[in-house]
């Protein structure tokens, strides 16, 4: 007899900031990067937007360095919830993010059977 295991997978909104003195491509990389590691940790995107370069209320030191301006990009991700932990882990540890929030979306909560 084979059991049916489900997966309980949930809507999360996050949104992080990179440093604004960062060229066009090594920003395009980092969004690559943040795609490949949902990817990674069974997610996936449903939906990005990048809200672009923008003067931050006051400056964030971070690594010994200071930033004044950083680019913002918001997502929409649809993960299992046991591996989101995982995934906002992995986004703190990150040195090239400067700040990030991660959190559920509403109550679009999906069961997948495998």
């Amino acid at each position: 007899m084979k059991l049916a295991t489900e997966i309980i997978t949930k809507d999360y909104e996050l949104t992080y900031l990179i440093p604004g003195d960062l060229l066009d491509a090594d920003v395009s990389r980092l969004k690559k990067e943040i795609v490949d590691l949902a990817a990674k940790n069974k997610g996936k995107v449903v939906k990005e937007d990048d809200w672009g370069r923008k003067h931050l209320a006051y400056d964030i030191v971070q690594a010994g360095k200071t930033y004044n301006e950083a680019v913002y990009v918001h997502m929409v991700l649809n993960f299992p919830v046991t591996k989101v932990q995982a995934f906002d882990q992995a986004l703190t540890l990150h040195r090239e993010i400067i700040r990030h929030l991660l959190v559920v979306a509403d109550d679009s909560t999906e069961v997948v059977q495998d």
